[in-house]
C-alpha cells in the first residue's frame, strides 16, 4: 500500500525496527479491511488494556 511505503521513506532512517514491523506484518495490519465495514465495529481485540475497558464502553 502506498501509505506504507511513504512512511517507510518518511520514518525509516530515524525508527527503522518500528518501520520493519510495519513493513513485514501489512497484511496483518490490513486484515480489518478484508472485512464489510459493517462488521468492524464487531471485532474485538486482543490487546489487554483495551479488552479491560470493553465493558466499560458498552
Amino acid at each position: 500500500m502506498q501509505a506504507i511505503k511513504t512512511f517507510a521513506q518518511l520514518y525509516g532512517a530515524k525508527f527503522p525496527r518500528a518501520v520493519k514491523k510495519i513493513t513485514d506484518g501489512e497484511a496483518e495490519l490490513l486484515a480489518l479491511f478484508d472485512f464489510p465495514a459493517e462488521h468492524w465495529i464487531h471485532l474485538r481485540t486482543t490487546n489487554p488494556i483495551e479488552s479491560a475497558f470493553a465493558t466499560v464502553r458498552l
